[in-house]
């Protein structure tokens, strides 16, 4: 077993009614396995909310890892021991 820390912001905090948290996962999990698990401790408005239909992650969000965000292909990242794992909500604002 690992422990990764998943950290939420904007209407994942809503969601989830917590800041941050620690999850466990099997040695070799993905980030698809934590979003899988995050699904079903909190339901369909958080699935809906970052994957679409067919359960690929959504292309207005991003996920982080350790602060680097996984560009390509985020959901088959490998987790480790201890990694902080952000996924961030759409980025709106302008002048």
């Amino acid at each position: 077993m690992i422990t990764v820390k998943t950290r939420y912001y904007a209407y994942l905090r809503e969601v989830t009614g917590v800041r941050e948290e620690e999850i466990a996962l099997e040695e070799g999990s993905t980030v698809a396995d934590l979003v899988e698990k995050l699904v079903k401790r909190y339901g369909e408005p958080l699935r809906r909310y970052i994957l679409t239909e067919d359960m690929k992650l959504r292309p207005n969000i991003a996920v982080a890892v350790n602060g680097v965000k996984v560009s390509e292909e985020p959901l088959r990242k490998t987790l480790r021991e201890g990694d902080t794992v952000v996924i961030l909500p759409p980025i709106s604002g302008g002048t």
